[in-house]
């Protein structure tokens, strides 16, 4: 796009310089001789004038859309640059958000992996003493009402000795 440019505006001094250099008076010999009559040199010379100034006209109007489609594109450039940085600022927050939710998943397993170990030990106490309950139910014959414990039948026979 800009070597175009470039090369508009290249071809536009030239038209300018062969503007500026284009004599106003016919060359002997040339075709605005007098030979040719006043009036198809005048006319000659403003047709060719008429030319390059319509080219000038051209090249400038081509330069000016190219410079319009320049600054378009640069416009547009400005504006997915900045989209980019927000979308990219956004995805840096959620980095941040997901960093911190997996750290928390992290101390919720590790607290749960704690919490089943104290479970576990807290249920084999409740067996632990479940037994011993019914241990100390069983010394005291307290298990099958109307039969002797072992506590007493121990007392009896201590009783016969």
């Amino acid at each position: 796009m800009m070597s175009k440019l470039r090369k508009y505006r290249k071809d536009l001094g030239k038209l300018h310089q062969e503007v500026r250099s284009t004599p106003l008076t016919a060359t002997p010999g040339g075709p605005g001789d007098m030979k040719f009559g006043t009036y198809t040199v005048k006319n000659e010379h403003r047709n060719r004038l008429q030319s390059q100034r319509a080219l000038l006209l051209q090249g400038t109007e081509i330069l000016n859309r190219a410079t319009q489609s320049v600054e378009r594109s640069h416009r547009i450039a400005t504006e997915t640059d900045q989209t980019g940085s927000e979308i990219t600022e956004e995805l840096r927050e959620q980095e941040d958000q997901l960093e911190r939710t997996k750290n928390r998943l992290v101390n919720t397993s590790e607290n749960l992996s704690k919490n089943r170990k104290i479970l576990r030990s807290m249920s084999r106490k409740v067996t632990d003493n479940q037994q011993a309950a019914a241990f100390y139910h069983h010394l005291i014959g307290a298990s099958y009402p109307g039969r002797p414990g072992l506590l007493q039948m121990l007392s009896q026979a201590l009783k016969l000795l």
